[in-house]
């Protein structure tokens, strides 16, 4: 541990541990049976990464959840049969695209997903508004889907997605959707040695 929470040497190249997945699981194991947390989750994990922590020798807990960028161009259909094959909750961000800047390794060119045209004509047609639609598609698949808003409107908008559901049809149209497109790509991290996007899922 040092004073820098993202240290990097003298040419800005971010300094790396070695950390073992397996060995963090089992510290924050040893949390839970402290009680000092109710429930242990991971973030951006891979299948080989959360193979890692279920095959762990005494494995006390597997992981509740794996929070991973999913929406309508990435949703994510592989990851999600696969944790709910083992009882992971599988919690969705950016579930409406991402507005983060390139830094983040956001291409210019990446189609705003609340405009695309698909979305948009079922939205019409339910008479919701298009995050409404990408949220729900989300829930119905056994999504968590966490939405960001600045606005107290969009917020309360965002919540009213309990009361309808989606039929068959317009689930397949929106499930056509899927590019595998990641928003998301944290390229600035793409040289540590667990970066987990360059496996399929």
């Amino acid at each position: 541990p040092g004073e820098d929470l993202l240290p990097v040497d003298e040419n800005g190249k971010y300094l790396y541990g070695n950390t073992n997945i397996q060995d963090t699981w089992e510290a924050m194991e040893q949390c839970k049976v402290a009680g000092r947390v109710k429930s242990i989750g991971v973030s951006n994990f891979n299948r080989r990464q959360l193979e890692l922590i279920l095959k762990k020798p005494r494995l006390k807990y597997k992981p509740v959840c794996n929070q991973v960028e999913c929406h309508l161009y990435l949703n994510q259909e592989k990851m999600l049969k696969f944790c709910k094959s083992h009882d992971i909750l599988l919690v969705g961000y950016s579930t409406l695209g991402s507005s983060r800047d390139g830094t983040w390794g956001i291409g210019g060119d990446c189609p705003v997903l609340l405009e695309d045209p698909v979305l948009n004509h079922i939205a019409k047609k339910l008479g919701k508004t298009p995050a409404q639609v990408a949220l729900r598609f989300l829930l119905q698949r056994g999504i968590v889907p966490l939405a960001k808003s600045f606005t107290k409107h969009r917020i309360e908008e965002n919540l009213q997605v309990f009361n309808f559901n989606l039929e068959k049809k317009d689930m397949r149209s929106l499930e056509a959707l899927n590019k595998n497109l990641r928003y998301d790509k944290m390229s600035m991290w793409e040289d540590h040695p667990q970066y987990p996007f360059y496996d399929e899922y």
